[in-house]
Order: structure tokens, then C-alpha cells, then sequence
């Protein structure tokens, strides 16, 4: 079986353009429905550009932040089952990205992404 992590760092493009759509500041990371990270900031773009001119720092798009996210939760556990990323607001909290197994019909094995 492939790993949600895996398909969710192929919909990196979609997630990230997705989160931009909805002005997403705050994304909560939950992992086999535990809540692994509450509500971690969203960069804008503006702050990732300040983080790049100092000495050193990495030059980042919204993109490769959320990849360099995602390879770092995945480090942390490897065999989840179910990723799921909600975008948080003072008001609402709502699905961005959810990476889980498909359902048993014809037993593929593959992961569903839903962005």
C-alpha cells in the first residue's frame, strides 16, 4: 500500500494553490484522526521572502515550505494511514487535503487525495 504521505507531497502543487484560494493563515495536521499539530502559521509570501535574505536561509515558495512540512511530519510518522490538512480560521475550520486508502472495490491498494 502507498503511503498517504506520498500522495499527499504528489498534490503539493494543488494544496498549495488551494490554500492561497482560501487565505488560509493556520493549518491543522491531523494523522490517523490525532491531532498532530494545532495551528501551525502559514507563511505568507512577503515573509517567505524576508526569511531568504538573511545569510544562509533557503529561498522558499509557498510550495516548497508545505513539501518541506509535509517530509518532516512524514519523518515523524511514517506508517500513517490517514493525513488530513484543515485550514483554521477565528470562525471555521475546513478540509484542505485529506490522504487516505481507497476503499476496497476491486482491492486496489492505492491512496485517495482529495484537495
Amino acid at each position: 500500500m502507498g503511503s498517504p504521505w506520498g500522495a499527499l507531497l504528489g498534490a503539493v502543487p494543488a494544496i498549495a494553490r488551494k490554500v492561497q484560494r482560501l487565505g488560509c493563515r493556520r493549518l491543522r495536521l491531523i494523522v490517523d484522526g490525532e491531532v498532530v499539530y494545532w495551528a501551525l502559521l502559514v507563511p505568507s509570501e512577503a515573509e517567505l521572502e524576508a526569511h531568504a535574505r538573511f545569510p544562509g536561509m533557503p529561498r522558499w515558495t509557498l510550495e516548497s515550505w508545505l513539501r518541506g512540512l509535509l517530509e518532516r511530519f512524514e519523518a515523524g510518522w511514517p506508517q500513517a494511514r490517514t493525513v488530513e490538512l484543515l485550514g483554521v480560521w477565528p470562525d471555521r475550520v475546513e478540509p484542505v487535503a485529506r490522504a487516505f486508502p481507497k476503499a476496497p472495490e476491486g482491492y486496489s491498494s492505492s491512496e485517495e487525495t482529495l484537495c
